[in-house]
């Protein structure tokens, strides 16, 4: 008993928080670049790359949620030697609880990576997205439908506001990438998302403020030799929501499994601090590279999910053209 008293508690607290506009997050945060940056966009080995993710978060307790995203990004060079525009479109779905509370919508994205230094590119970048928020009130159940015993599903459930809202957001950020081969790179950068505030409130003639909170993002992503068939690969990432920080770190062997380089088999252990751990396997196959990792919960709330977080999958493909002049692999040339 008291254990079920405790899973509805912080249930309640969990989904309160949620309705607060916490923001999508996946413990892959390196592989949902545009999500974590708008200054990411077009820097990578390559020249356009799609990527792709699903998050099944906490199914085991009643408020799952559900997260994904669909993301196209490219680069185009320009007359000055080594610098290039980015631009890019993203999708973003999330859904949460019994209410099915969460967002829909898209962002398109707009960088410029200037040559700095011999081996470095500087980068800002700019993000607008169009996004839609809301619930489904049929599955609502209110205290007028409170009959002494139980809940009446015959009666009449309160209005808890409209069903849905729409509003614009603004994003921007800024990228360091430092690159002295396709195997040796170095991505420090820092994002705001929502600098409008945009207000979510569901009661248009309301008095309270409902404001999606601005979000810093901090992080750093490096990719090092350490061997002839072995990379290291070390991600870290600060974010600050008001109340809601989190803290993400993640360490990876990438093992070539051809002379080419173009095949490579990726394991690695990931720490949400104070929250979970997931271990990730990952797989590259020429310019496909697919990842899964799952979330062990071992923070306060596994007294509701038995430590079992949730499986996240990522895709990814990139195209490149051989530059005209000397040939280097795969290079942000």
């Amino acid at each position: 008993m008291r254990r079920n008293t405790a899973c509805i508690i912080l249930g309640l607290l969990i989904s309160t928080f949620i309705v607060q506009g916490q923001d999508i997050h996946y413990s892959q945060f390196f592989n949902s670049p545009l999500n974590l940056n708008p200054a990411l966009t077009g820097v990578f080995n390559g020249d356009g790359r799609i990527h792709a993710n699903l998050k099944d978060q906490w199914s085991s307790v009643p408020v799952g949620y559900t997260s994904g995203d669909l993301g196209f990004d490219k680069k185009h060079f320009l007359g000055a030697k080594g610098s290039f525009l980015g631009y890019g479109l993203l999708m973003n779905y999330d859904r949460a609880g019994d209410l099915d509370l969460g967002w829909t919508g898209g962002n398109a994205f707009l960088s410029y990576s200037l040559k700095a230094f011999a081996h470095g590119h500087i980068t800002p970048g700019i993000t607008l997205g169009y996004y839609q928020r809301g619930f489904n009130n049929a599955n609502a159940s209110t205290s007028s439908q409170w009959n002494g015993k139980g809940i009446d599903p015959g009666s009449n459930a309160e209005n808890v506001g409209n069903e849905g809202i729409s509003f614009v957001d603004l994003g921007a950020g800024l990228n360091y990438r430092w690159q002295k081969s396709f195997r040796q790179h170095l991505d420090l950068g820092a994002s705001l998302a929502h600098i409008n505030a945009p207000n979510e409130k569901f009661f248009e003639g309301a008095t309270y403020e409902s404001k999606r909170p601005m979000r810093l993002s901090l992080y750093g992503m490096l990719n090092q030799p350490i061997g002839d068939d072995l990379d290291l690969l070390l991600n870290a990432m600060y974010a600050g929501q008001e109340a809601y920080q989190e803290i993400v770190l993640n360490a990876q062997g990438k093992i070539y499994l051809s002379s080419a380089k173009d095949k490579a088999l990726f394991l690695g252990l990931g720490y949400r601090v104070n929250d979970a751990i997931y271990p990730m396997l990952g797989l590259q196959l020429g310019q496909f590279y697919g990842a899964f990792s799952y979330d062990l919960n071992n923070s306060a709330w596994d007294i509701a999910s038995d430590g079992n977080g949730g499986p996240e999958l990522s895709l990814r493909y990139i195209w490149s053209k051989v530059p005209e002049k000397d040939y280097i692999p795969c290079l942000i040339y």
